[in-house]
């Protein structure tokens, strides 16, 4: 009895030729061909996508250290006369640590558009000092020629967030210093007057046929909060009759226009790479002056207004 049927011929030949059957030398190659094409793409597209990854983190960096020192800058120090000195009460307690991440400071002296003298500082002691720096202010913004001369403050920070293999316990020093991430931070201080001349133009408005004289001491006195250090004839809209008065502007020294901008990253051959980005807030608040270590600086008064402007401002 013969369990398997018998072969025929024709089926031992199909046989011997499916043993035979295996991919032609053409058809590996346009298979090698295809997995090349596909690998040339993803290679190409790989360092874009690398590129996207390093600019997320650094954006990333940059949004978490900018509140950081805008709140630092905010907050001040508390400033005392003792003995006709002013003396740092609070000397912007917590913030020491900053000396082991602002490798330097650098005012630039801009005239007539033209850098006409620098300034570095390094090696800080306290937080005080870094702060103090940042914070100088403007001095010359009721010039005319404001926008060709004033100063500008760049400092040279590595970066306060990261990871841990960058930061080596906050040192300003090391292979890990070396290649952390690093940015200049960009800041300019200026007194801000909000109101526009048309909603302070009292005279002008006074002039009119039909000038209410609320409104006219509604103008005056924006007026009067706007204007630093100038002289007007008396008017009977403004103050008593006590001669020539002298306005200065409340508004102006009270509130400032504190504006930060970020270049990054520093290159070891202290050229800044192509990132950017600003960030701008109104701080309501007085200034005052003081030294720390042989370093004059200045720092906002939380909560406190001042009368008149701060000497030297």
């Amino acid at each position: 009895m013969n369990i398997y049927p018998r072969l025929q011929a024709a089926d031992a030949k199909e046989m011997s030729r499916q043993g035979e059957l295996a991919f032609t030398m053409i058809e590996i190659a346009i298979a090698i061909g295809v997995i090349g094409f596909a690998l040339v793409a993803i290679i190409g597209i790989l360092p874009a996508g690398l590129d996207v990854q390093k600019d997320n983190r650094e954006d990333t960096l940059i949004s978490q250290d900018a509140p950081y020192f805008l709140d630092a800058i905010r907050n001040g120090a508390t400033i005392l006369n003792v003995g006709g000195s002013s003396v740092i009460a609070n000397s912007a307690q917590g913030l020491d640590f900053l000396t082991n991440y602002v490798q330097a400071i650098r005012v630039d002296y801009v005239v007539n558009g033209v850098t006409n003298n620098t300034v570095n500082f390094s090696n800080f002691n306290s937080g005080a000092e870094i702060i103090g720096l940042l914070s100088t202010p403007q001095n010359n913004f009721l010039s005319p020629s404001f926008a060709s001369n004033y100063f500008d403050i760049t400092a040279t920070v590595r970066a306060l967030s990261g990871p841990a293999t960058e930061q080596q316990n906050g040192a300003n020093t090391g292979v890990s210093s070396v290649m952390a991430f690093t940015y200049q931070m960009e800041v300019m201080i200026t007194p801000f007057n909000s109101f526009a001349p048309s909603t302070t133009n009292w005279y002008a408005y006074s002039l009119l046929p039909n000038a209410d004289p609320n409104q006219i001491l509604i103008l005056s006195n924006r007026w009067v909060e706007a204007t630093l250090g100038l002289q007007l004839p008396y008017s009977p809209y403004l103050l008593p009759n006590s001669g020539t008065p002298t306005y200065t502007g409340a508004l102006i020294y009270n509130l400032f226009d504190v504006r930060l901008r970020f270049s990054w990253p520093v290159l070891q051959n202290g050229r800044v790479g192509p990132g950017r980005q600003t960030y701008r807030s109104l701080v309501a608040a007085q200034m005052a002056q003081a030294t720390t270590n042989g370093v004059t600086g200045w720092f906002f008064q939380p909560q406190t207004y001042a009368v008149g402007a701060a000497p030297n401002l």
